[in-house]
């Protein structure tokens, strides 16, 4: 590379969006993403237009804000997918304290068993001993386990 292209700002900024855009590859915040995207619009611009030094500041930080503001939502469930919030999950819950499941492997305690709920067989753990077939209740959740109780 010659000194006059290490001094273009043209491919500065390019340089400069593409490593935002590997780095974000490395710490996916979805974040550097729009920076570096926001680099690149004043590259188009500096090419386009020749802006200068100042109007490349106004441009980068402009851009790349208003890419983040608009399309970091989108992007982060195209990437990341729909991600459930706690109290959706706790909601999700309450459907299944209370309700009767059907013993599929024993259960003792100390050792759990699995029981079937809406035909999904679950981990379940119990205080008491329960043979298989039996008519259990669903009392807690921890994690994918149940924790259950004699009817």
């Amino acid at each position: 590379m010659s000194a006059s292209m290490l001094t273009n700002p043209g491919l500065l900024w390019f340089i400069a969006g593409l490593a935002m855009l590997i780095a974000e590859l490395f710490a996916p915040s979805l974040i550097l993403m729009f920076f570096g995207l926001g680099a690149w619009v004043v590259v188009v611009l500096y090419f386009v237009f020749g802006i200068e030094l100042p109007a490349q500041l106004i441009v980068f930080g402009a851009s790349s804000l208003l890419l983040l503001v608009l399309l970091r939502r989108k992007m982060k469930a195209v990437f990341l997918g729909h991600v459930t919030s706690r109290q959706e999950s706790g909601k999700n819950m309450e459907d299944f304290y209370g309700r009767e499941a059907r013993v599929t492997i024993s259960i003792e305690p100390g050792r759990p068993g699995k029981v079937e709920f809406n035909g999904v067989a679950w981990d379940a753990e119990s205080d008491d001993s329960i043979d298989i077939d039996a008519r259990v209740k669903i009392l807690d959740r921890n994690g994918l386990r149940f924790k259950v109780a004699r009817l």
